[in-house]
C-alpha cells in the first residue's frame, strides 16, 4: 500500500501540500504500480469523455482532455521531456529552443489523435496512459543511474518481478479492451522504450529521472496516435 501511495504521489496531482520529501529508492520500489496509476488516471479521461462528448465537438473534447492530463500529472513528464532534449542541444550562448519544440509536438500530436480516433477512443484513452508509464519500468529495469544526477538510486530499485507483474498487468488489460490492436501497439512501445535505452545510455552514460518521464510522455503519445491510425 505504501509503494501504491509513492507512485500516485510522483505521478500524479493527487498528494499531500505538506507531505515528506519522496527518496529516490522509495520511487525505484513503487514502479510496479506505475502502470496502474496510468489505468486510473485512462478511467478518468473516459469518465470527462463521455460527459462531454455529447455535448461539445470533437476538436473542443480533444483540447480539454489533453489539458486535463497535463493537470493530472502536474505536468511533470512535459518537464522531463523538457529537460532531457535541451540536454541534446549544443549551448552556445543562445536560447535552448529543442525541449520547447518537442513539448509543442507531443502535445499538438495528442491533440490531433484524439479528434480523430473514432471508435478508438475509448480504448486509446483507457489503455495510452497505461502504456507510457508502463514504458517506464522497461527503460528502469537492467539499467543504470546517470552519475549523482537527478533520480539516481531510482533505476537500481527496479527488479525483475516488477517488470514481470508490471508487463503481465499491462498485457492483459491491453489484450481485454483492445485485444490484438492492444498488443500490435504495446509491441511498437516496447521497441521505442529498448532504443531508447540504447540512445540513452550513449549520451549521457545512464538513466535519469527525466528519461524516465520523457520515455512515458514519448510513449504515451505514440500509443495515441497509432489507436488513431491503425
Amino acid at each position: 500500500m505504501t509503494s501504491f501511495l509513492t507512485a500516485l504521489r510522483v505521478l500524479t496531482v493527487f498528494r499531500r501540500p505538506t507531505a515528506s520529501t519522496i527518496e529516490a529508492e522509495e520511487i525505484g520500489k513503487s514502479v510496479l504500480f506505475f502502470p496502474l496509476i496510468g489505468f486510473c488516471l485512462g478511467v478518468i479521461l473516459i469518465l470527462v469523455n463521455w460527459l462531454l462528448d455529447p455535448y461539445l465537438a470533437s476538436e473542443i473534447v480533444s483540447v480539454l482532455l489533453v489539458a486535463l492530463l497535463i493537470l493530472l500529472t502536474r505536468a511533470l513528464p512535459l518537464e522531463a521531456l523538457k529537460t532531457c532534449f535541451d540536454e541534446f542541444e549544443t549551448t552556445g550562448g543562445t536560447a535552448k529552443i529543442s525541449g520547447l519544440l518537442a513539448i509543442l509536438m507531443v502535445v499538438a500530436l495528442k491533440f490531433r489523435a484524439i479528434e480523430v480516433m473514432g471508435d478508438t477512443r475509448t480504448e486509446g484513452l483507457l489503455l495510452a496512459p497505461m502504456l507510457g508509464r508502463w514504458a517506464m519500468v522497461i527503460l528502469g529495469y537492467g539499467s543504470e543511474s546517470a552519475g549523482k544526477r537527478l533520480g539516481q538510486g531510482i533505476v537500481e530499485q527496479v527488479r525483475g518481478t516488477h517488470l514481470l507483474l508490471a508487463t503481465a498487468f499491462a498485457l492483459l488489460l491491453v489484450t481485454v479492451f483492445a485485444g490484438r490492436l492492444g498488443l500490435w501497439i504495446a509491441l511498437w512501445i516496447s521497441l521505442l522504450t529498448l532504443l531508447s535505452r540504447g540512445c540513452f545510455r550513449r549520451c549521457a552514460e545512464g538513466i535519469t529521472a527525466d528519461h524516465l518521464g520523457t520515455v512515458g510522455e514519448i510513449s504515451e503519445t505514440l500509443a495515441l496516435v497509432l489507436f488513431a491510425s491503425l
